[in-house]
């Protein structure tokens, strides 16, 4: 991403730059383009069939362990270990007591047939990172508050993520899309990165990127790149 684009966005205010006074012309297409699909249902619609096919075994699973014990975000992310006819063949022939599989019955299914939830994702230390940047926080002399300090930095290094290399290998058992480039997630609870939660880590950047602080954009320009294309053929 340019600097001056990243510059704009943190400082809206003190940039130069002039909003125009009316939304742009693609962007009221978009909306537009947008709008009839949000009303026509409220449902997700499922995008591919290993989508359509976790989101059955979703209902499966609410059916099974009731809204208490019952994670709704768990079974859209978990990879599959075989292909997903096998895996469709498997859930068919499970056995069910009043339409409902028995617990043990669909835990040992998902244990066999699928990866860990967020497994597409894995640990990638940004290249530029520094542990103690040149001239950082020259006014702080308290050496437990820079020690603190530090501690905060490092925390880019936990949130840095790349895809698994199966995701690119095998995108046909994924659902998480695929992007070239590294990412930040907001959160390490996050198995996939936000663009909304990219703009904020975006804002946080003290005046440009070549700040010692901030070790990477929070999404590299290939990644960036590629969520546009990805939008773009949603909306196509």
């Amino acid at each position: 991403m340019p600097k001056s684009v990243v510059s704009l966005i943190r400082n809206p205010k003190t940039s130069s730059y002039k909003p125009p006074s009316a939304p742009p012309l693609l962007l009221l297409l978009v909306i537009a383009a947008m709008l009839p699909a949000a009303a026509a249902s409220a449902a997700a619609v499922a995008t591919t069939p290993l989508v359509a096919f976790l989101q059955r075994l979703q209902s499966a699973a609410l059916a099974t362990l009731g809204s208490d014990g019952f994670d709704p975000k768990l079974y859209v992310d978990l990879p599959l270990k075989r292909n997903l006819s096998e895996v469709e063949a498997a859930f068919a022939a499970l056995p069910r007591v009043a339409g409902v599989v028995p617990a043990p019955d669909l835990e040992q299914f998902v244990d066999e047939y699928f990866g860990a939830a967020g497994s597409d994702l894995v640990q990638a230390e940004p290249a530029d990172f520094v542990a103690e940047p040149e001239g950082f926080l020259p006014k702080v002399k308290h050496p437990k508050v820079r020690a603190w300090a530090l501690e905060v930095h490092a925390l880019w290094k936990n949130l840095s993520r790349r895809e698994a290399d199966d995701v690119k290998k095998r995108p046909e058992l994924h659902t998480l899309l695929s992007l070239p480039g590294s990412v930040i997630v907001p959160g390490s609870r996050f198995r996939e990165v936000y663009y909304w939660d990219s703009y904020w880590s975006i804002r946080s950047v003290d005046d440009d990127l070549d700040h010692p602080l901030f070790p990477s954009v929070p999404i590299s320009q290939e990644s960036y790149v590629g969520f546009i294309k990805l939008v773009i053929l949603v909306l196509v």
